[in-house]
């Protein structure tokens, strides 16, 4: 695995908010974040189909990558929760916060 794959990705407040606002540019509907996770999970397929891999691995890859969003999903989850539990803790809206990890193909 190169260095760079090592490194963990970086998802900031402002980076999703960026990618909502390029979505809205071709579908204002995605200002709703349940229709801005369908084109991800869209995009998701879509490259996951170029990848040059067998079909049974392509769905093995994907079961993975569903396994990594539903713990990004209890991440931002318990970070709402715990600013919820300290008033004036606010830090989603100054778009500071931020989630960590990395997924790579093969990792259980």
């Amino acid at each position: 695995m190169s260095e760079e794959q090592e490194q963990e990705l970086q998802l900031s407040v402002d980076l999703v908010r960026d990618i909502q606002e390029r979505l809205k540019q071709d579908d204002e509907r995605a200002a709703d974040s349940g229709v801005a996770a369908q084109y991800l999970a869209a995009v998701t397929g879509f490259l996951l189909g170029q990848i040059n891999a067998a079909t049974d691995q392509k769905k093995e890859f994907l079961r993975q990558l569903q396994e990594f969003a539903a713990g990004v999903v209890d991440d931002v989850e318990a970070q709402q929760q715990m600013q919820a539990a300290q008033p004036g803790a606010g830090a989603g809206a100054s778009g500071t916060e931020e989630a960590s990890g990395i997924w790579t193909p093969g990792d259980d």
